[in-house]
């Protein structure tokens, strides 16, 4: 598959398109503009792309090359007088055929979640409201079952979004594949002013071999580049060790074991605001509880992260207001009314962003904030202004920047009820996600791998939320043994090894959040040395590609490697086995000779001839791979 002849009106007669329709179509006031009943509506060439203009509007379709044969497209809409816009999506033809269409879903605890399914009719994914990644995950990949042959797409929200992807039937029996994405056409009706531009979401497209892990290092290497992570930190979030209820002391007694194992960022979650003990009703309430919460002592516990050298931080949830505090009623003007009484900030609106920017400032500088987790627990799915959220999301994107700008140090976590804000328009203003509130490692690794087929691995956040049990039985033990035990928030725990966690925590931010300063003198001694070696290995993970060497219900092998194939990691996690051994098959340079343990073997040899493994159950085997 040649992905430039996808952007190449020379497919037109081939796939008897004519005109615009094999790049976009446009709804409006100005009526319908697609090209295909009219031979009128022809693209012009530019620099680098094509454009089409008429007396309403003018419409560009830019693309930018980048290696491994990953292109980059953008759309741009230009008013040419006042005018309403109903519908523009971007469109990819393909040649007709047999297809397989992959899509996630996502919700919370279960966020990307894929699988593949046959293109009989069509098949259309889109978020749910507000929240980008809500209900689906903007990204679809189309496989040739004739030729194998496979197209990865992944779309950076600007608002709702949809990708929809259908068969096109004309005359003579024949048809075409057709891919559509853009702004969510449900009930959009944006006004638009003579002379403004709206920005489409732009696309990263791409050709794929590998339909275990679509190939997703491509974009891994791209967006790295493009998009640099900071320097990967290590981090204590205080939530999932005892969620809302608060001891300022237990909370010193985790900063002190977190200062122990080298911990750098030390936040307190939800509960700290408001003006009761309901915090929960208290959400826009941005101000020092004083009867609930820390009762007072948030400074304090500032002063006292500080004290300990570490960064202190503190969680928000800037886009949601409780109706009946008065933080709402003093501005109802600046919020969207939802349901169950709730409103959200109006981030359209600038004097609204004004609002809550100061706020937010405030409060950095009132505890001496480098660090923040932005929430978002709250549902709206329709955008009463007809604009598709594309307005509010901008605004958003705005809040965040101005944030960035005044305090280029501060660290900003992307949480949105876990992961229902996971993409990659997101994954250019904040530094990192928290990916769910189902912190099991087991479950948090599926989420994890799947997850980074649509983003790299450095913007994932990881972790340990163990509790450490004594005196359990154990079976084949004959005494009772002490068990690390991790909870998807406690409702579901599985058992796992030190190894399996250690390793699970690298790839993107290390992070604990539990009672880390009941863990036993061995496991902490265990986790500095753990947190140690990461902070070494922390740049090589920064840029770090993924591959997923094996995927399979008891085996998950991952691989880690730079740009150069010059340094490879292999992580083979483990459920429970029905199997003693395992071989895997590294991606490396064929002309590279690597030193594996006390060998030396080519990078053709390992590729051939795999690296076999002996297992466990419910473990970790870590490899390393270095080219002499």
């Amino acid at each position: 598959m040649n992905i430039k002849n996808l952007f190449s009106p020379n497919y037109d007669n081939k796939l008897k398109y004519t005109g615009v329709s094999g790049f976009f179509c446009a709804y409006g006031n100005f009526g319908i503009v697609d090209g295909i009943d009219t031979d009128v509506d022809k693209m012009i060439k530019t620099e680098n792309g094509y454009s089409f203009e008429n007396d309403s509007f003018r419409a560009e379709c830019r693309f930018t090359d980048y290696e491994n044969g990953v292109v980059y497209r953008a759309d741009t809409f230009t008013a040419k007088k006042d005018l309403t816009l109903t519908r523009y999506c971007s469109r990819f033809c393909l040649e007709g055929g047999d297809y397989e269409v992959y899509t996630q879903s996502s919700c919370w605890f279960t966020e990307s979640t894929g699988g593949w399914q046959p293109l009989v009719t069509g098949v259309e994914v889109a978020n749910v409201g507000i929240r980008s990644t809500e209900g689906a995950t903007p990204m679809i990949a189309i496989k040739n079952k004739g030729n194998g042959k496979i197209l990865v797409l992944h779309l950076m929200p600007k608002g709702a979004w949809k990708i929809k992807a259908s068969k096109h039937v004309g005359l003579n029996k024949n048809y075409d594949v057709v891919i559509e994405t853009g702004i969510n056409d449900h009930g959009l009706n944006m006004k638009i002013k003579k002379g403004e531009s709206i920005e489409m979401p732009e696309l990263f497209v791409f050709e794929a071999e590998n339909e275990r892990d679509l190939d997703a290092w491509k974009l891994h290497r791209v967006f790295n580049r493009l998009y640099p992570r900071k320097a990967l930190p290590i981090i204590y979030n205080n939530w999932l060790n005892r969620y809302d209820y608060i001891d300022v002391e237990d909370i010193k007694r985790q900063a002190d074991t977190a200062a122990e194992l080298g911990v750098e960022q030390f936040l307190i979650d939800a509960g700290w605001y408001g003006k009761s003990e309901e915090w929960e009703q208290e959400v826009g309430e941005w101000q020092e509880n004083l009867v609930g919460g820390y009762k007072g002592r948030v400074k304090e516990v500032s002063d006292y992260v500080r004290s300990l050298g570490m960064k202190f931080g503190m969680w928000l949830e800037p886009e949601r207001a409780i109706m009946t505090t008065d933080a709402y009623k003093a501005h109802p003007e600046y919020h969207i009314v939802g349901s169950n009484g709730v409103a959200f900030l109006d981030f359209a609106n600038p004097d609204a962003r004004e609002y809550m920017l100061n706020i937010t400032c405030s409060l950095i500088e009132k505890y001496n904030l480098e660090y923040m987790k932005f929430d978002f627990n709250a549902h709206l799915e329709y955008d009463v202004t007809g604009n598709g959220f594309y307005r509010y999301f901008e605004g958003s994107k705005q809040f965040v920047k101005e944030i960035k700008k005044r305090y280029p140090n501060l660290y900003i976590t992307n949480c949105a009820s876990g992961g229902n804000r996971m993409d990659l328009s997101s994954a250019t203003i904040y530094d990192s996600v928290w990916p769910s509130d189902n912190q099991s490692h087991i479950d948090v690794l599926r989420i994890f791998k799947d997850s980074a087929l649509r983003l790299p691995p450095a913007y994932i956040e990881k972790y340990d939320v163990r509790r450490f049990f004594k005196g359990l039985p154990k079976y084949g033990v004959k005494n009772l043994v002490d068990l690390p035990i991790s909870g998807a928030s406690w409702e579901v725990i599985h058992n796992v090894t030190s190894r399996y966690s250690h390793a699970f925590l690298t790839g993107g931010p290390l992070g604990f959040s539990t009672d880390i300063a009941s863990y036993p003198d061995y496991e902490k001694q265990a986790l500095k040395e753990c947190v140690a070696q990461y902070k070494k290995d922390r740049e090589f993970y920064k840029t770090a590609e993924m591959r997923i060497l094996h995927d399979a219900a008891s085996v998950t092998a991952l691989q880690y490697n730079d740009c150069d194939f010059n340094r490879i990691i292999i992580q083979t996690f483990t459920t429970v086995m029905n199997q003693e051994r395992v071989t895997v098959y590294p991606k490396l340079d064929f002309n590279k000779t690597y030193t594996y343990g006390d060998k030396k073997l080519s990078g053709n040899e390992l590729m051939q001839n795999g690296i076999t493994l002996n297992l466990e159950d419910v473990d970790c085997v870590s490899i390393e791979l270095k080219a002499d």
